[in-house]
Formats: C-alpha cells, structure tokens, sequence
C-alpha cells in the first residue's frame, strides 16, 4: 500500500518578467508553501494508493482522480465510496470535501497504467485554475527502470528510454488577484496573461528541478535524450484552455489518449502527428524520437547556418547554438552572444501553436517553451529522463 499525504494551501510562484502571483495548491509537507503543479505521484499499477488531504485554506478543498476507478472515502462508519455532495439543493462539490483545518483520506487501486491528473472537485472552475492540480504517473505491473521500460507493458510497442512529464497551465494575474483579496469576480471574464509549463513560464522552463530561486515550482521541462533514442513524453492539460504542443525536428507518435492505449486487440492504432493538442482535464502519451544525420566536419554536406536573429534568444544576446551545424561539434559563435551549449549538444524547440501562449503578457520568448537536448552518444548519464 502507498501513503500519500498532501497538503491544500497558498503560496507565490515566481513569473521570468519579475512578477510574483498569489497561488493556491498542494504540497508535500506541512507548513510550506505551495507548489504548483502539486507533487507527482509516481506509482505501480495495482498499487492500493491511499491519500491524506489536509486542508490548510478558508474554504473546502477536495480530491478529483479523473481515470481511477471505485475511488473510496473514509467516514465515520469505514470506507464508503467517494460521491459528490449536494446542499441546498445544488451540488456544492463533486467528492466529499474538507473543511478548513480539516483531514479527509481517500482510497483507490491503480488499475490501469498510464498518465492521469488529480484536482480539487470543489469549485473547480475556481480552485483548479488556482493551482489545485497535479498529475498520477501508473508504471505498468512488469515495468523495471533497469531492464523493461514502457509506458504499457511489454508487448505494447510503448517501450522507451527515457521519459518526461508536462503539465499544461495557464494563469490570470487578476483573477489570483481577486482570489487573494476576497474580491467579486467572473470566472468567465478569466483572461490568462500567463501560460505554464510545470507551473514555470519560459525561460524558467529550461531550468533543473529543484532551483534555489524556483522553490515552489520545484520540476524542469528541459527533455533530454541521444539520437536513436525512444522519449516518452507525458502531456497533461491542466487548465481551462487547450494547448497545441509542437516539438520541431520530428513527428510524436501518439499510443495514449486518458490512459487508454490506441490499440485495438494486436491492432496498433497509434499514429504520429505534427502538433498534438492537450485539452482541458485531457492526458496523452506519445513517443519521440530524433534521427538526424550525424554528419561531422569531415564529411560535410551542403549546411545552411542560423543567422543571427534565429540563434540568438533574448535581449541579453544568450543561445543553446553551440555554433556548428554538426552535433558533437562546436563553432565560433558571433562577438557578444553568450552560449549556454554544455557539451555540443543540439537543441529542438517544443512549444504551443496557439502562438500568443508563448508570451509572458505579451513579451517573447516566454509561456509554453521548452527545448529537447540531443546530446552526442553515450554523454547523457542514465538517471535523466527518470521520473522518481
């Protein structure tokens, strides 16, 4: 059995253009902030998973599990199955809540393996775009991080090498506002200002887990991988709005949609798309891989290099180009332009399609961005791309 105990309560996430926004979500621990997205449950399929919410906000606070099945609540009189709640004569939360200062534990067994969200059930139109959300990570029964990795199981062409969680937000700055001064407002007047990847809009996004000046938005986005490799890639569409996410260099294949593998008996029914869209409370699992030619100097073929205002990202003049068109490689880089290529690694731009979400309030390069590293063979250490 799995114990996991989380904790509703508020906080401040840090935004690139110096802003700080009031937040609400859930944390690992008592007495500390929140964090968004809320912590990732990594766990085995067939895991018997109990969860501890305390409430530590002025107003009831529940859990969602979209995708788990007999979600079970404990009550005065034992375990009882988990149902919405009604007053007044209209619904007031779509699982028992708790009250402020109050604990509720819910149960379920994870049945199925896959990518799935958790998120309050009470006023969700409120209290998710807050920041009450997180995601469900279920292995599958024969996975091994050693010797057997798949999304699946084995048999289901879902294995891979490495894997990597996005979860899809977005934010109002006027709305968290409202939220934090007690004042009047309209959820469907919700403008977002803000789009988020792991709850960090770009260029936070590119940096590791777990850095000092991020400390309530503790997970990266930075996908890393060598050529040749399979990635899965874990998307998680968190907020209110949809998403069309977009990596250069390669198609993804989609094999999940909701923890549903696209298969149909010994029929594969995944296929690969250019831009795949994370909707709204939607999850997808898709593969990438990169096979680009490994040409090096010494055998070189017709190359155009970036000009200057494509290599260069922001006004401080910085890049990822490591200033050669061959991967293992690097080049002279112009006068003033700082790189921050590590070891000659190439990078691939992932994004929104919905282009104004790559903006922190209108300023580029910002919101939903982040980049896939290939780095030359047999340089990336094991542990990246492990979900813990």
């Amino acid at each position: 059995m799995r114990t996991v105990d989380l904790w509703a309560t508020d906080g401040f996430v840090s935004i690139p253009d110096g802003n700080s926004l009031y937040v609400w979500g859930f944390a690992g621990a008592p007495d500390v902030p929140a964090q968004l997205p809320g912590p990732t449950l990594v766990i085995d399929q067939g895991d018997e998973v109990v969860v501890n919410l305390t409430n530590r906000l002025a107003e009831p606070v529940s859990l969602r599990f979209p995708g788990q099945e007999e979600v079970m609540v404990l009550g005065d009189g034992g375990w009882e199955p988990a149902r919405p709640q009604d007053a007044g004569g209209r619904r007031v939360s779509f699982m028992p809540a708790a009250l402020p200062g109050q604990t509720i534990t819910y149960r379920f067994v994870a049945a199925r393996p896959g990518t799935y969200l958790y998120e309050s059930g009470t006023d969700p139109h409120r209290q998710v775009p807050m920041g009450l959300y997180g995601a469900i990570v279920v292995h599958p029964a024969d996975y091994d991080p050693a010797t057997n990795r798949t999304a699946y199981g084995a048999g289901t062409g879902t294995e891979y090498d490495r894997e990597y969680l996005m979860i899809f937000g977005e934010m109002d700055p006027e709305f968290h506002r409202a939220v934090r001064l007690g004042l009047p407002h309209d959820v469907k007047a919700r403008r977002p200002r803000y789009w988020t990847l792991n709850g960090r809009c770009a260029p936070d996004t590119l940096a590791p887990d777990r850095v000092p000046q991020l400390p309530n938005q503790p997970y990266g986005t930075l996908i890393e991988m060598e050529p040749g490799e399979r990635v899965l890639l874990r998307y998680a569409g968190a907020g209110v709005d949809g998403h069309p996410i977009h990596p250069h260099g390669n198609h993804t294949r989609l094999v999940a949609l909701d923890g549903h593998l696209l298969r149909n008996g010994a029929s594969d029914l995944s296929y690969k798309r250019f831009t795949v869209r994370a909707g709204a409370g939607e999850t997808c699992d898709m593969i990438f891989e990169w096979t680009g030619l490994e040409f090096t100097p010494a055998n070189p073929i017709p190359t155009v290099l970036p000009n200057l205002r494509n290599l260069v990202i922001g006004a401080d003049g910085w890049t990822y180009w490591s200033g050669s068109a061959y991967l293992g490689h690097k080049g002279d880089l112009p006068v003033g332009v700082t790189s921050f290529n590590r070891i000659r690694e190439h990078y691939i731009i992932l994004h929104s399609h919905s282009e104004f979400q790559m903006t922190n309030w209108g300023e580029h390069p910002g919101g939903i961005m982040t980049f896939i590293a290939v780095y030359p063979a047999g340089t990336l250490g094991p542990d990246a791309g492990v979900l813990a």
